[in-house]
């Protein structure tokens, strides 16, 4: 019973943090917006209740169009927001992708070429130890006709060697140059990308400046449905007053937020046009 316990405590658990994840991945605003549904019903109610406000009425209808019209407006400010986003998210992750394989051809061309040299080059360099070794076991022998043979071959043999480090020591510098420049490249575009940290500074501000209006919108607009349910014309124009006064703040907030993701975009655009 303890373990079914523990199982069901697990899944609860589990299923808040999906819950929680998506309301996360919600565009800003999205939850407070499925709240306000102009149905039918509500509809009606408005349309009683400004033909019972007599000249007023014309007032209250115009408020409402207004505030259904701002809505929409938000609505379709969230859903270009949310495109924009993920299509920067994606295009940032593809040029971090690209900084990464910066010259990467070349780079990897160079160290193989190196590689090879050595390879290559190896064998003279054993046999160019072992014959100085036999030099100085002849000059130990005090063997002079074998150590001047030996001494003679061995200095031919050191112009060779020296040619060959010398192509070696240049294909090395080769890619320790490339090398440094691939990183002073990746530099210069990991710190255009950077700027991205603080418009996004930006952009969580604006969503937590958001939250207070959107609960104050949620209020009033349970507070104008109660007014129209009961014909309360002054009441519902009122309330749609604030309804249009909130609905405002939280456009400009989100035109910021729109305004800072097209700064994004911009970032990212430079970043790339900086790539080789």
């Amino acid at each position: 019973m303890v373990n079914h316990l523990r199982t069901g405590i697990t899944v609860l658990a589990f299923i808040i943090l999906i819950a929680a994840g998506i309301t996360a991945l919600s565009p800003p605003g999205q939850a407070s917006a499925a709240a306000i549904e102009f149905t039918d019903s509500i509809n009606a109610q408005l349309d009683a209740t400004a033909d019972k406000a007599g000249k007023n009425g014309a007032k209250l209808r115009k408020q409402y169009s207004d505030f259904k019209s701002s809505r929409t407006q938000i609505l379709s400010l969230d859903d270009r927001t949310s495109a924009l986003h993920y299509d920067n998210e994606s295009k940032a992750s593809a040029a971090r992708k690209a900084i990464s394989n910066i010259d990467a051809s070349k780079i990897s061309k160079l160290e193989e070429q190196v590689k090879t040299t050595k390879s290559k080059y190896q064998p003279l360099y054993t046999s160019y130890t072992s014959f100085n070794k036999q030099v100085a076991a002849a000059n130990k022998l005090k063997d002079k006709s074998l150590y001047k043979v030996l001494k003679s071959q061995a200095e031919g043999m050191k112009l060779v060697v020296d040619i060959t480090k010398q192509d070696l020591k240049s294909k090395e510098a080769a890619l320790k140059t490339a090398k440094s420049e691939r990183t002073k490249k990746q530099k210069q575009i990991r710190s255009v990308l950077s700027e991205i940290d603080a418009v996004k500074t930006k952009i969580k501000a604006e969503k937590s400046a958001i939250s207070t209006p959107n609960k104050q919108l949620t209020t009033e607009w349970s507070n104008f449905k109660a007014a129209v349910k009961k014909n309360d014309a002054d009441r519902a124009t009122d309330t749609l007053a604030r309804l249009l006064t909130l609905s405002s703040q939280i456009n400009t907030k989100k035109q910021n937020i729109y305004n800072h993701e097209l700064k994004i975009s911009s970032i990212i655009q430079r970043a790339n046009s900086m790539l080789p």
